[in-house]
């Protein structure tokens, strides 16, 4: 015979796929006809990008491009020039199974990038870059509560759980027109970096309101005689309603906000003859919404009439989920081979970041490739990366699981420590999701032999003297008692028994 145990499910996440994939980038590339010869290269730089990204039956399908920036001194003037070229892609990844509503994360990270000048209007590239795609899902975990047939005994564990209640994903376009703003206007640009984090995420009745801010650094000419090389900063501030069925005011939100792809244009205003920089940039914004649920997961059972076969499988779930910013400032030293005349450039080309749980806390490690655009006292341009490596202990109030982590440059400053080395300091934002894993041993099922006896009504009287180390649950569960009646017979309140007590154990 098996007992009937009521079941339940609590609504989790679960990853149909999470997959990174080194993708090649090969190719020859001919300047076109309106550059000049390449002299020497500067800098070559691998910049993928994700135009579209969907999930359509049982595959996720992307479309991108790799570009690549050549900052180059030309050979007819001795004047930096920057060109671009972009080769598209597209993957289709199977998931395994078809899926509707999901969450998708999708970026494209630059490996490397070889660069090598065949002649001077021809050259071989040679690199990669990692495709990292994860979609997940919304599942359940089954366990049994407390709700069962009246002569089976049971134990109940308590859980605060956190439990799954809305997942979405949104791309989206941000068209900025930016007034230029330099000094001495800009003859043309080298190059540019945009960046977007989040401020803040507040879920309303089954939305999202996302406030955030894009970051744009630009490099470039300016229209000086000297045609010198300059670096502006723009912040752009961000809003947007993001629909999440099943967000509410309670839940809480693991978002992430990431950069696909952009465009950056130089113009003049038809009216006032200023420079406007003209913005086009695809934005992806996807979320996971938790609400935390007290659940009681059915942790041990028997019967006071006959011996029962209890079958115990592991279960786990998260426990309360906390989302917090974290800024922390770390500072490094970079050294060339040659002494430095002039910095025009510091510059975070690539951020990486990972978390460990350790001594009952979380370590994240990170790792910065700098790239450093500096003129020699002879007045030789040069450009170089270093990689400098941190590490960070965050306080995370107890919590050891990290769900999501997210990292990124607040502010990149430097300054010249002697000849050849410059130390920067780096304030560097992290965006961390945190929990406490939750588990314990459940009852999957129970059942008694139907030709076993049934244990007869025992009327002796018996005393029990406690050890200190048992409860009341496991002196009833050893003489087939009920633990209400331990109690009510006793005067005990709660589960523990001090050493020493006398027990009066009555009979089922």
């Amino acid at each position: 015979m098996e007992y009937h145990l009521t079941k339940k499910n609590l609504s989790r996440r679960r990853d149909v796929l999470h997959t990174a994939a080194e993708q090649p980038v090969d190719f020859e590339l001919t300047l076109p006809d309106y550059c000049p010869d390449i002299e020497r290269i500067l800098s070559c730089t691998l910049i993928p990008k994700v135009y579209l990204s969907n999930v359509g039956g049982d595959r996720l399908n992307v479309e991108g491009g790799s570009c690549v920036r050549v900052i180059y001194v030309d050979g007819d003037q001795g004047t930096v020039r920057s060109y671009e070229y972009t080769q598209p892609f597209s993957e289709s990844i199977p998931l395994g199974e078809s899926v509707n509503d999901c969450a998708v994360y999708v970026e494209a990270k630059p490996e490397y990038i070889n660069c090598r000048a065949l002649s001077p209007r021809k050259l071989s590239l040679h690199g990669a870059f990692s495709l990292c795609a994860v979609v997940a899902v919304c599942d359940s975990a089954e366990y049994s509560t407390c709700e069962a047939e009246e002569d089976l005994q049971m134990k109940g564990v308590a859980l605060a759980a956190s439990s799954l209640c809305g997942l979405c994903t949104e791309n989206f376009n941000v068209q900025e027109d930016i007034t230029a703003g330099a000094k001495d206007g800009i003859a043309s640009l080298l190059s540019h970096r945009l960046s977007a984090r989040i401020t803040e995420l507040k879920a309303i009745h089954n939305k999202i309101m996302l406030t955030g801010e894009l970051k744009l650094d630009i490099l470039y000419l300016s229209n000086g005689e000297q045609r010198e090389i300059q670096c502006l900063s723009y912040s752009i501030p961000l809003s947007r309603v993001i629909d999440c069925e099943g967000a509410g005011e309670d839940a809480v939100i693991d978002g992430e906000l990431s950069v696909m792809s952009e465009e950056l244009r130089l113009s003049d205003d038809a009216l006032d003859g200023s420079q406007v920089l003209g913005l086009d940039a695809r934005l992806s914004f996807s979320a996971l919404c938790y609400r935390t649920q007290e659940i009681e997961v059915l942790g041990d059972a028997f019967a006071t009439d006959r011996e029962v076969d209890v079958r115990l499988m592991p279960f786990s779930c998260r426990g309360d989920l906390i989302c917090r910013s974290y800024t922390d400032v770390c500072k490094a030293t970079l050294s060339v081979d040659e002494e430095i005349g002039k910095v025009y450039d510091v510059h975070c080309e690539k951020i990486t970041a990972s978390a460990a749980e350790i001594d009952g806390g979380v370590l994240v490690s990170t790792k910065l490739v700098v790239g450093v655009l500096y003129e020699t006292p002879a007045g030789e341009l040069r450009c170089v990366r270093r990689d400098v490596e941190f590490s960070y202990r965050p306080d995370t109030a107890g919590s050891d699981t990290v769900e999501s982590l997210r990292a990124s440059i607040e502010s990149l400053s430097y300054h010249l420590t002697d000849g050849n080395s410059l130390e920067i300091r780096a304030e560097i934002n992290y965006r961390l999701t945190l929990c406490r894993r939750l588990s314990c041993s459940a009852v999957d099922s129970v059942t008694a032999d139907d030709d076993a006896p049934a244990r007869g009504a025992d009327s002796s009287l018996i005393l029990y003297y406690a050890d200190g180390s048992d409860s009341v649950w496991d002196i009833a569960k050893r003489f087939s008692s009920r633990p209400a009646d331990i109690r009510a017979e006793n005067a005990v309140e709660g589960d523990s028994v001090g050493k020493g007590t006398m027990l009066l154990i009555p009979s089922a």
